[in-house]
């Protein structure tokens, strides 16, 4: 009998101090603030997927969890990771059990380690390893506050040099089921030379999105609610990846209605106004530029055709743009801009924060005729959206990934 509870102790001790698999990579995932880790165990290496709520971008959250991994001991053999974003997977990041075993043998750097990874919008296969594995540190349910800045310049009249506006505009963002997230925003003004609705407290956009992934790299997302520039109502998007992603071809459906706030009362219309656009993107991979050419029919009816060209500098995008719609032509540019904090709080159950980007477009023709005829409108459906936010561009992560392994020398 006493031999048998020897045994049972030794048992106990061998699976509280043996290797712990799968617990140890979580829990360190988890300590890095990462969320929806699943992790699954094979014989030729490890599947993981995360999602990253803490660090600001697409690349410096990817860049920790890679460099925690190559520093556990627990984990070998090759490492497939699956970035998610609102539990969606995004790309599919791979490092070979041979980068690993030479990285610490200190045969090779970290950052040629990161120029030998392979990543790719195919995450289909990994998924499916995934698939059945228990999420830890789950986002559902986690609130955000965010604190968006306003900034609106505008030259449309004779008895002004510029129209200007300034809000402060929060907004509770929630994460709700598997690619679902609902947004309420208010929009408090803190100055304005306008007369209108700029005056008073408003609801900004009050959004229920829901976002799924198709086979093929496939993307959607249906919007229901108040967006900007006056509009309530529905819109779909659709937008195919290859999985370099050096070519991208979207799709746009939009029914809405005006949406406005005079006098301290909140007036909608039917939604009866039909928008949509079709949409060519090449990313081109030394200068990480990238080239959107768009058809649209415009909120009001009119019909034209957009180009874009920007630049991705690390967190920065700055770009230009022209455009042609209702027999007029236009143009300007555009950026993105991000703001403080590079990493957020991991822990709180209400995260307050600025957006982890500031975005603003200027156009070059804006005066009182043209703007009264209101042309080339469109709207978005989400307080974040810019060209900066979930820029997932295999070329620019691995470009980024590899300055970050070279400035931590």
């Amino acid at each position: 009998m006493v031999k048998i509870y020897h045994i049972l102790c030794l048992l106990l001790l061998g699976n509280l101090f043996c290797w712990k698999g799968n617990a140890t990579v979580e829990d360190r995932l988890v300590s890095l603030g990462m969320e929806n880790v699943k992790v699954v165990a094979q014989a030729d290496g490890v599947c993981i997927a995360y999602e990253d709520n803490v660090y600001r971008g697409t690349y410096r959250g990817l860049f920790d969890v890679i460099r925690t991994l190559l520093n556990d001991p627990d984990v070998e053999g090759d490492i497939r990771l699956v970035v998610l974003e609102d539990r969606i997977p995004q790309i599919t990041v791979s490092l070979s059990r041979e980068a690993l075993v030479a990285y610490r043998q200190e045969e090779v750097s970290l950052a040629a380690v990161m120029k030998g990874l392979a990543i790719s919008y195919d995450t289909d296969e990994v998924m499916k390893i995934l698939k059945g594995a228990k999420a830890v540190n789950r986002s559902a349910g986690k609130v955000d506050l965010v604190l968006y800045p306003q900034v609106k310049l505008q030259n449309s009249w004779l008895d002004k040099i510029y129209g200007t506006v300034l809000n402060i505009a929060p907004a509770v963002e929630v994460g709700l089921w598997k690619g679902a997230s609902f947004t309420g925003q208010v929009i408090f003004p803190v100055w304005n030379n306008l007369v209108g609705e700029m005056d008073y407290i408003r609801a900004g956009m009050l959004v229920l999105r829901q976002e799924i992934r198709l086979p093929k790299n496939i993307f959607a997302a249906l919007s229901v609610g108040n967006f900007n520039q006056n509009r309530i109502g529905a819109d779909l998007d659709l937008l195919y990846r290859t999985n370099s992603d050096r070519w991208a071809f979207g799709l746009t459906g939009g029914l809405t209605g005006s949406s406005t706030f005079y006098g301290g009362k909140w007036e909608v219309t039917q939604w009866k106004r039909i928008s949509g656009s079709a949409l060519v993107r090449y990313n081109e991979p030394y200068y990480n530029l990238q080239f959107d050419l768009s058809a649209h029919r415009f909120i009001y009816g009119d019909y034209g055709v957009r180009g874009d060209c920007s630049r991705h500098f690390g967190e920065v995008t700055v770009g230009v743009f022209a455009m042609y719609s209702g027999g007029e032509a236009n143009g300007g540019f555009h950026f993105a801009i991000p703001l403080p904090r590079k990493k957020r709080s991991k822990h709180k159950a209400v995260r307050v924060r600025l957006p982890e980007y500031f975005d603003w477009q200027y156009e070059a023709q804006s005066g009182p005729w043209y703007t009264s005829r209101k042309l080339g409108r469109s709207y978005k459906t989400r307080p974040d959206e810019n060209r900066s936010r979930g820029y997932y561009n295999p070329d620019f992560i691995k470009d980024n990934l590899v300055d970050l392994a070279e400035q931590s020398k």
